[in-house]
């Protein structure tokens, strides 16, 4: 499909690989503000966005500095920006990306990336940030059912068993952040006490917890809601109801992750 794309729409233009556009970044380097930078984030989207600052490079993203070939060819952050965002070459990328919670690209088909050369300075509407969401997966599948559970239930006022679903898509998004993290699967299976809480620790033993953004305390508040809402201890005798307040903790969360 991008061959077609590139062979319908820059016919005359030469190509390269990305990997000749830019330069050589290594982890504790600064990238230099209006930089492209291919982002790590938690919402299942593979995104693209150029820096308004310098910024340390933490070795979560890929940052694209251009070096000064892609300078005497014409290609700026902005057209480097605008051709990875057409839709033949963002589901090319997509596609390819690794991960389901933390979307990455691997390198080598990154920097394989074949890139037209501007025939001349193209005028580029401004933007500075694009993002393509991973949805042809399992993982997101389920997340979409247990996603659609959740609001049928919250729409209809059943707040006890909206948190138990709030409850089970944060483990699940916990589980496969924990896998990708490079977590053993064997160790998670074979944990018996694994729940929300399991997961959190690991989660901070593995300092997720220091992502910025990381919806922490949204995830401790929501715990505490799911165990009101299954635990016999906290039902028996207990006049207090779950109510739609109570959820609101995951909204954020649902926001962060990309649900």
């Amino acid at each position: 499909m991008l061959t077609c794309y590139l062979d319908t729409n820059f016919k005359t233009n030469k190509r390269v690989a990305l990997e000749a556009l830019v330069e050589r970044t290594s982890p504790g380097s600064i990238i230099p503000k209006g930089s492209l930078v291919v982002m790590a984030s938690g919402d299942r989207r593979l995104r693209l966005k150029i820096l308004d600052k310098d910024t340390l490079h933490k070795n979560l993203s890929e940052p694209l500095v251009l070096n000064t070939f892609a300078a005497e060819h014409k290609v700026t952050p902005h057209y480097l920006l605008w051709f990875m965002s057409r839709e033949a070459v963002a589901n090319y990328l997509v596609e390819r990306a690794t991960g389901a919670v933390f979307i990455r690209v691997p390198r080598p088909i990154l920097h394989a990336l074949p890139v037209p050369l501007p025939t001349s300075v193209k005028k580029i509407k401004s933007t500075q940030e694009f993002s393509i969401i991973k949805t042809n997966n399992e993982f997101s599948a389920l997340l979409a059912d247990l996603y659609s559970d959740y609001m049928l239930n919250a729409v209809n006022h059943r707040y006890r068993t909206s948190a138990v679903l709030a409850g089970a898509i944060c483990e699940v998004i916990l589980y496969q952040l924990l896998v990708e993290q490079g977590v053993n699967k064997t160790l998670l299976k074979n944990d018996r006490g694994l729940g929300i809480g399991k997961l959190l620790d690991y989660s901070r033993v593995l300092k997720l917890d220091e992502t910025p953004g990381f919806p922490m305390s949204q995830l401790v508040e929501l715990q505490k809601t799911r165990n009101n809402a299954v635990h016999a201890g906290l039902l028996v005798n207990k006049t207090r109801k779950i109510t739609r307040e109570d959820l609101a903790a995951f909204d954020p969360i649902i926001k962060y992750f990309g649900i």
